[in-house]
């Protein structure tokens, strides 16, 4: 489910429509909707919070999109340019496509700078992999014990279905996070559903200033195969192939 089917589904909830059973959702939402259900804790607001994680993680693969734009179109450029540039010498009378295709020398030369070309772009594509929006799921158990929290207690059998969400979700670390935080709160009487808010925000806040910090440096680790790839295939199938043939034409005896 995107973000908008899922504030269309919480305000449906608040409005007392049940999901239809032909609603597409995601494995977290159908685990959200359980918990709420068990434990009286609004589904409403915690669906409003999964879809304001969404629409994050789209603003931030938008700006993995952004940062990269610049050497994307540089390497377009590089990546175009030999055909060009060798379409263009033939006007001249400079023969190098010929070269590149008729001489062993061509082949070897049309090999490396096609072979350079797809690691610079495979390259390229795997640095922006890298970049991964942070997991859904961050913070999302947190905020669940504490509405849960702010309407009734958890009880064993509560805790134990939200304890098997934080293992169907990877979160493991984050119920621990709650289980220590309920320590706290029973040590020195403070709310602990106010406690948990700041904790899913401060998870939430740390996964994306990571990704943020990712996408900085994302347009400096493109430059690398930019230089070390794509321009000396530049080089290898329109410099070296232009001046070859210039020089086969030179010493070329006249008939």
């Amino acid at each position: 489910m995107n973000a908008r089917e899922l504030r269309q589904l919480a305000v449906g909830l608040q409005s007392g429509i049940s999901p239809s059973r032909d609603t597409p959702q995601h494995a977290m939402v159908v685990d959200i909707v359980n918990v709420a259900r068990e434990t009286g804790a609004p589904q409403s607001r915690l669906l409003l919070l999964v879809a304001d994680a969404l629409d994050e993680n789209e603003g931030l693969r938008r700006e993995v999109t952004i940062a990269a734009t610049a050497a994307r179109h540089s390497a377009v450029v590089l990546s175009a340019l030999p055909i060009a540039t060798a379409l263009a010498s033939a006007l001249f009378g400079v023969d190098a496509i010929g070269f590149l295709l008729t001489t062993p020398a061509g082949w070897v030369c049309l090999v490396m700078g096609v072979g350079a070309t797809l690691a610079g772009w495979r390259w390229m594509a795997a640095l922006r992999g890298r970049v991964a929006t942070p997991a859904l799921e961050t913070g999302i158990l947190v905020d669940c014990v504490a509405e849960v929290l702010s309407v009734t207690g958890l009880t064993p059998d509560a805790a134990e279905l939200v304890a098997s969400c934080a293992r169907r979700w990877g979160v493991v670390h984050e119920w621990d996070d709650v289980c220590n935080i309920r320590e706290i709160g029973r040590n020195t009487g403070i709310p602990v559903a106010n406690l948990l808010r700041h904790r899913a925000a401060e998870l939430r806040r740390t996964a994306r200033f990571d990704v943020r910090g990712h996408i900085e440096e994302l347009p400096g680790k493109l430059l690398i195969p930019l230089g070390v790839c794509l321009f000396p295939a530049f080089i290898t199938l329109t410099v070296i192939p232009a001046v070859a043939s210039m020089a086969e034409g030179f010493f070329r005896p006249s008939g």
